[in-house]
């Protein structure tokens, strides 16, 4: 049998300690210190996207 305390939330039904706060304190999150490279839209994506945004009479491109 397990040493820990059978959670309950209002509605009487069991909870994962996982939801509890303070679950993972002092541990290190998983993906600490892992670098992601950046992913920087290309031209091409940048121009596609400049091109669907409507030029009202102002020439602004903005929604007011």
């Amino acid at each position: 049998m397990s040493s820990l305390p059978v959670l309950l939330d209002a509605a009487g039904r069991r909870r994962s300690p996982a939801a509890m706060p303070g679950h993972n304190a002092g541990r290190p999150p998983r993906n600490k210190g892992v670098m992601y490279p950046a992913d920087p839209p290309t031209v091409e994506e940048i121009v596609a996207v400049m091109r669907r945004i409507p030029v009202d009479r102002t020439g602004c491109g903005c929604a007011r």
